[in-house]
């Protein structure tokens, strides 16, 4: 498993937040409630990967040595913090300030942590990774490209 960058990360994290912001702006509690549901359930919806994290090329998976993609219940783990900081917000001035310690909190224990898990991730057991998927098509490029050699074979593995 390949770890995600800060720098991929934090410009994922960036297209949810807008994601985010977009939500909370729709009417009354169904704003307030479906940003909620963005932050908590996203990394196990659409191909267990958030919309940022699909367009940068990352993925949440498991720290321990399988690397399995995450379960809503990991996803809900891993989210808490920043589920925390959403409600937190709507708090005037004092909610503000604690957002703003809460967030700083995490970004400083991801650049912190040699893996670059945040709380959350070390609450769920779980990293963000490059997409597997994505790096096996780049190797079938490659394997396919002029000059690589391939030697006919049946699917048991016997040449013809």
């Amino acid at each position: 498993m390949l770890r995600a960058d800060r720098t991929t990360r934090a410009v994922a994290g960036f297209v949810d937040l807008l994601l985010i912001i977009s939500l909370a702006r729709l009417p009354d509690v169904v704003g307030f409630f479906s940003a909620a549901a963005y932050i908590l359930f996203l990394d196990g919806f659409f191909d267990r990967r958030r919309i940022g994290k699909k367009l940068i090329g990352l993925q949440v998976a498991s720290s321990d040595v399988t690397g399995s993609p995450v379960t809503y219940r990991e996803s809900i783990i891993r989210n808490v913090p920043f589920a925390a900081a959403y409600i937190l917000y709507f708090i005037p001035y004092a909610g503000w300030v604690l957002v703003t310690l809460m967030v700083s909190v995490e970004c400083l224990v991801a650049i912190g942590d040699e893996r670059g898990m945040r709380i959350g991730d070390l609450l769920a057991r779980t990293i963000v990774v490059q997409n597997t998927s994505k790096a096996a098509a780049e190797d079938r490029e490659r394997e396919q490209q002029p000059g690589a050699s391939i030697s006919p074979t049946t699917s048991r593995g016997e040449e013809h």
